[in-house]
């Protein structure tokens, strides 16, 4: 109920104002059309019902005017096509509202020709403004339409990104964590001190960065390497990651998370041992993309419901318009564009299968 009734307040609002800018043309148009003729300004007392009339005029002939406006908005838009719009709005409502005033000012008010081609001028002075004030709205709206929808994808991209944080600092992320340093105590406190230093590492990149919309690919490969630290620990040299960029494009930029991610995923998705180990590649193709590949081994059998690619293709939306690619051949693949302004697409990519 409430959203309904607010609707109904703006429109009154907006025929309220129209009407008191009409009536207040309406009034001055009289008193012109009234002085011009006698040599005097009209009094209330005598002449109210002439004041009456020429409001009503003015207030009709200003309504027929907003409903023109209206209709031309669907057919020709302000935005791209500006003057077309001015001068078809100008000429079709100086057309219907001259013709509708003056006679009606002729018929009722007993306005005479040369009175009538007064208030013609006035008209076309008066429709002239009317045309720039309406334009200038509109281009204002718009402009205030365009502030919003961009602090909502604003707020949308936060979303995402806190999504994806969730996602790297689980409770079982954590809980694997604690374990391993709790069992390094007893075994070897050099190392267990090593996977706290680079354990503290990690989350002090996610927190440094949990408000960044990009990070340089130097800071997402140091990430990487603290992180890749932390499996290593775990799965000795079962796991290998090679990075292989060239310097180029440690300078470009990337969603913060995005490498870890796959590299999360890759684990999370292949049995690793001695006998199935499990090799993860960085490189670059190009200089135009980074590529994230990593061999298969029996699966783990984890059920994935595509989460973390998702939120990687949502997030790279916001900067690029290349799309984000998914091979799932001999080793699966991600292909990420390489990012090098902070540029917002325009239109909204989705990942192919190749």
């Amino acid at each position: 109920m409430a959203l309904p009734t607010l609707l109904q307040s703006r429109v009154m609002k907006k025929y309220g104002l129209l009407a008191l800018i009409c009536t207040t043309l309406g009034v001055l148009y009289f008193v012109y059309l009234f002085y011009s003729l006698q040599g005097r300004f009209p009094s209330l007392q005598f002449e109210a019902y002439e004041f009456l009339i020429s409001t009503i005029i003015t207030n009709l002939a200003g309504f027929l005017a907003w409903q023109v406006d209206k209709l031309l908005d669907r057919w020709i838009t302000w935005r791209t096509q500006f003057l077309l719009r001015f001068v078809s709005g100008f000429f079709l409502n100086g057309t219907l509202v001259i013709i509708f005033m003056i006679s009606a000012s002729l018929l009722l008010l007993e306005t005479r020709n040369d009175d009538a081609i007064k208030l013609a001028v006035l008209l076309i002075i008066t429709l002239f403004i009317y045309e720039i004030f309406y334009g200038l709205f509109y281009s204002y709206r718009y402009y205030a339409k365009n502030q919003v929808e961009e602090m909502r994808l604003d707020r949308l991209q936060l979303e995402l990104q806190f999504q994806s944080l969730k996602t790297q600092i689980s409770p079982h992320y954590l809980f694997n964590c604690l374990n391993t340093v709790s069992s390094l105590l007893f075994k070897d406190t050099f190392m267990a001190e090593q996977f706290i230093r680079r354990m503290a590492d990690t989350f002090r990149y996610v927190i440094d960065n949990q408000k960044q919309k990009l990070v340089t690919v130097r800071d997402e490969i140091d990430f990487v390497k603290a992180y890749y630290y932390l499996l290593q620990v775990r799965y000795e040299q079962h796991l290998t990651l090679e990075i292989n960029l060239p310097k180029s494009l440690y300078t470009t930029q990337i969603p913060p998370m995005t490498l870890q991610l796959l590299v999360e995923n890759a684990v999370k998705h292949n049995k690793i041992s001695k006998e199935q180990p499990l090799l993860i590649y960085i490189s670059a193709q190009d200089n135009t993309h980074l590529l994230v590949s990593n061999s298969k081994t029996t699966s783990e059998k984890t059920e994935s419901f595509h989460i973390g690619l998702n939120n990687i293709i949502s997030r790279y939306q916001f900067f690029t318009n290349e799309k984000v690619l998914i091979k799932n051949e001999a080793h699966f693949t991600v292909v990420l564009p390489v990012i090098k302004e902070q540029e917002k697409a325009s239109t909204h990519p989705s990942y192919s299968l190749a």
